[in-house]
């Protein structure tokens, strides 16, 4: 059985927690190539809405909270060269941060803090929370997130939103065999 296949199992009940109890799409993303790739989700209705990501879809490094978490795990020399490999960065929304090193500082604040926050920079109006997923080697090699049409970033609604995508990521990691 593949990482991914027995890591999909172990994270499908989380992430129909997370979307239940955050009324928003729970996401399951890994790195691929110079893009996040969502592996699984599980969605919510968001203010009356769907917000939904078809699984295998590609999504931006740098303006997705997914990405930024996952940029985050490596040092910034891996980071740079990741970023650099992606080319132009794109603007998405006026939000979307395409400085590099606007994005290396921000790299440095989600390692502090343990996750991951996108604010309107991949499609306006949306929000999302992500938190890193190690293996029994201790690497991030996952994001788990739930992204939705949050009011803002230091609403409670968000508030507890992390809490809840931050005990998930853990919750799995340890399930997988970390032990850090």
């Amino acid at each position: 059985m593949s990482a991914s296949w027995e890591l999909n199992n172990v994270a499908r009940p989380y992430l129909e927690k997370l979307a239940a109890h955050t009324d928003a799409t729970a996401l399951l993303s890994r790195i691929e190539g110079n893009s996040v790739v969502v592996i699984d989700q599980s969605t919510a209705m968001c203010g009356g809405i769907y917000v939904t990501t078809e699984i295998g879809t590609l999504l931006p490094l740098h303006a997705t909270s997914q990405g930024k978490l996952l940029l985050a795990a490596m040092s910034d020399a891996s980071a740079k060269a990741f970023l650099s490999g992606a080319g132009q960065l794109e603007s998405f929304t006026p939000h979307t941060i395409v400085e590099q090193e606007s994005i290396l500082r921000e790299l440095g604040q989600i390692r502090a803090n343990g996750y991951a926050v996108e604010n309107g920079e991949y499609k306006i109006g949306l929000r999302s929370v992500s938190a890193p997923i190690h293996d029994v080697t201790g690497e991030v090699r996952y994001a788990i997130g739930c992204v939705g049409m949050f009011r803002q970033v230091q609403s409670d609604e968000f508030l507890h939103a992390i809490r809840l995508v931050c005990a998930a990521a853990d919750t799995i990691s340890r399930a997988i065999g970390y032990h850090g």
